[in-house]
């Protein structure tokens, strides 16, 4: 009788082993498919931004010029009659987005009934992603003798004003800290509905 009590202990012993084995494989299968399936996006674009930048183009003052060529175009402007201004403006545009093919395994945790997931996501990152061709004329006024606004002073305006905006972004934390919290919104939207598609409970970690 006591070889049958512990016949039976060691078959209930080896059933529990054996599940527990198996779950753990169906877990680590499921993390696998998990991981495939999301490195596929590759790039997860999650939010956009528009920037905005004006300038103006008016004739050099004396206080202004600096060097002879300045101070020559001052004098000349300051016996000129009439006015000479524009205003001009473009836009560059920004992009918060995730790297999802840097998923590996390790960052997708299924739970052991596979109704809940833990996702450690990738930093989010945030780039330039073009700006206007031309710049738009907000503000046109050549009266008189003033000499009309030409394409190369647009151009340089809009070289000016490119290099003034990215210097703004850099040192305005603002502009990152609105995208990514409009990039981690999403992300939860985004694999909130994923989770639904699969029946696990998503929860999102972002890495620093």
């Amino acid at each position: 009788m006591k070889n049958i009590h512990t016949n039976l202990y060691y078959i209930i012993f080896c059933a529990i082993l054996l599940a527990t084995f198996t779950g753990c494989q169906e877990n680590n299968a499921q993390d696998q498919t998990f991981t495939s399936e999301l490195q596929s996006v590759r790039k997860l674009v999650l939010a956009r931004m528009t920037v905005s930048k004006m300038a103006a183009i008016d004739d050099i003052s004396l206080s202004e010029a600096k060097g002879l060529r300045q101070t020559a175009s001052a004098i000349l402007a300051s016996i000129k009659p009439g006015t000479r201004r524009a205003a001009y403006s473009y836009d560059t545009y920004l992009r918060a987005y995730i790297n999802l093919d840097q998923l590996s395994d390790a960052d997708i945790q299924v739970s052991n009934n596979g109704k809940n997931t833990d996702i450690y996501l990738p930093p989010i990152t945030i780039e330039y992603v073009g700006r206007d061709i031309g710049i738009r004329e907000d503000h046109y006024r050549v009266t008189g003798l003033r000499s009309e606004i030409d394409a190369a002073e647009r151009a340089r305006l809009k070289e000016d004003m490119n290099s003034v905006l990215k210097e703004e972004v850099r040192h305005n934390p603002m502009f990152a800290e609105r995208l990514k919290e409009e990039a981690q919104r999403k992300a939860r939207v985004y694999f909130k509905a994923w989770g639904e598609k699969h029946g696990t409970d998503i929860r999102i970690h972002f890495k620093n």
